[in-house]
């Protein structure tokens, strides 16, 4: 079952460290090139990926899935998105974690370090920590990517220092970046050079007009690995191109991004074609090009997420060797990563598989914040006898003394709420739980229970389920679609015990279009 991906207060604290760990990794870590270049025939985005690893999976994320952001700030408001556009995208830390991809409408973004990036404070908009897939998922040109920080913003929390450069399919170009909290975007005239390293975009463009044909007279640094300089290299390759027959524009950027290779550094190579939604890419292991053809993906939300190894071993068009995705190819994602930069190998595994199990079911809101009432018992009636007598909870007037009882997001059965640990054991015996849901509109959602033993169910005040079972939590879980009101909704569970563990697991799914 997976973890929820909302963290409670003391994971945050954990993984705040991890991350700020990796943020001082990446100040002093290879930096990384990008660059759009177009004529009248043709449009390429190119990446150079420059780490100190170079393991990671190839992801084709899948249109019309449900998701809620990763936050690790539990007091923020994340945002819920049902996703409108597939894509395919290069993951090292973890698999909804993207360092940059292509979506099917053949929007472009990647990432690259920026140590001078502070991300805006909390604001009434609601939040996102991958800034980059939320975009792939939902938008299909640098417009609407630009128009979306209106409604959405990047997490305050968000510790890795990055900024981004996009094109879509249209050859609209633009660079995203959070300076002093504030969104600072480049694009059309403010946007003369359609590149980016690992400085400010104003900054690269002051530094490059020393540079001869930008201004200055100084030689073109062409062999130096700082990142103003990869910028003016960049720059001056964008320049000098010219349409040929014998050189094709693909081949050419293939040949830019050489020119400001970090040597062994450079793990990844990348070209991306947004009008024909193709990628094609190379990696340090293997200088034998790869290709991803988009229009062969499949984005079908019914059918598994299909990953391949960005190392494998096939070259060529590798559209027939994705696999289907499991969590444990997750897991060695993470793992691996994370077991591989020596400054985090003190992390607790409890932790990291938080981040492991988070794709698994990113809209799952499981809930926890529960009070509980008992135990009730009758002499010489039997748990599946007791499902059917109305205690004080069922009682209209009665009086009933409630108190509040905590789930454990990292046990063994994720906020598992743990009825025997709280009346210390017990048998022949039924407990009444509650809670509120909180709604911003009238909708319709999947509520999902799972119960050791039998589960009784009212939603303001109305009975909405009942199943008198003997069967351990482990079970697959009941699964009703219930109807909430805007505003705060009452959910009342009865739960019976028989012998042996007790308990409960609660969350909500959202209904999707092919459901």
């Amino acid at each position: 079952m997976p973890i929820f991906h909302f963290l409670g207060s003391r994971a945050i604290r954990v993984l705040a460290l991890v991350w700020c760990v990796v943020l001082l990794l990446t100040e002093g870590a290879p930096g990384c090139t990008c660059f759009c270049l177009k004529d009248d025939t043709g449009l390429v985005f190119g990446r150079n990926y420059d780490w100190h690893m170079d393991h990671g999976l190839v992801v084709v994320n899948k249109r019309n899935t449900a998701k809620r952001a990763l936050l690790l700030d539990a007091s923020d408001h994340p945002a819920n998105w049902v996703s409108k556009y597939g894509s395919v995208t290069f993951n090292q830390y973890g698999r909804e974690m993207p360092c940059g991809g292509m979506n099917e409408a053949g929007l472009v973004l990647e990432t690259m370090a920026l140590t001078e990036t502070r991300h805006p404070q909390r604001d009434a908009r609601p939040a996102v920590l991958s800034w980059l897939q939320y975009q792939l998922d939902n938008h299909a040109t640098i417009a609407e990517v630009i128009a979306s920080d209106k409604t959405v913003r990047i997490t305050h929390v968000s510790p890795i220092p990055v900024h981004f450069l996009g094109c879509d399919r249209a050859g609209h170009m633009a660079t995203f970046e959070f300076l002093n909290g504030q969104f600072v975007c480049h694009t059309k005239e403010t946007l003369p050079v359609a590149a980016l390293a690992n400085d400010i975009y104003e900054n690269s463009l002051t530094y490059l007009k020393q540079y001869s044909g930008f201004g200055g007279t100084k030689k073109i640094p062409y062999g130096s690995q700082g990142s103003l300089d990869r910028f003016v290299c960049a720059a001056d390759r964008l320049a000098k191109y010219r349409s040929s027959g014998d050189h094709s524009i693909i081949a050419y950027a293939f040949d830019t991004l050489a020119s400001v290779r970090q040597g062994n550094a450079t793990k990844w190579t990348i070209v991306y074609d947004p009008r024909d939604t193709v990628i094609h890419y190379k990696t340090n292991t293997c200088d034998t090009t790869r290709t991803i053809r988009l229009a062969d993906c499949d984005f079908d939300p019914r059918t598994p997420v299909q990953v391949i190894s960005i190392n494998t071993v096939h070259t060529g068009l590798l559209n027939s060797y994705f696999y289907h995705y499991d969590i444990d190819l997750n897991r060695w994602l993470v793992y691996y990563s994370m077991k591989h930069t020596a400054q985090l190998l003190f992390i607790p595994d409890r932790y990291i598989e938080a981040l492991v199990q988070y794709p698994e079911a990113p809209a799952l809101r499981y809930l926890t914040d529960w009070e509980a009432a008992g135990p009730f018992t009758q002499e010489g009636k039997r748990c599946e006898e007791l499902f059917d007598m109305a205690f004080g909870p069922e009682q209209s007037g009665a009086e009933t003394k409630w108190r509040r009882i905590s789930t454990d997001l990292l046990a063994t059965y994720p906020n598992y709420i743990d009825l025997a640990k709280a009346f210390k054991g017990g048998e022949q015996r039924a407990a009444y739980l509650r809670t509120q849901i909180e709604s911003d509109r009238k909708k319709s959602v999947r509520l999902e229970i799972y119960s050791d033993d039998g589960v009784k169910a009212w939603l303001n005040g109305a009975p909405i389920h009942a199943n008198n079972v003997l069967r351990g939590i482990s079970s697959q879980p009941d699964t009703l679609k219930i109807n909430l009101k805007k505003g705060s909704n009452t959910l009342l569970l009865k739960v019976t015990q028989s012998t042996g563990p007790w308990g409960a697991i609660v969350r909500l799914r959202p209904i999707l279009p092919q459901d």
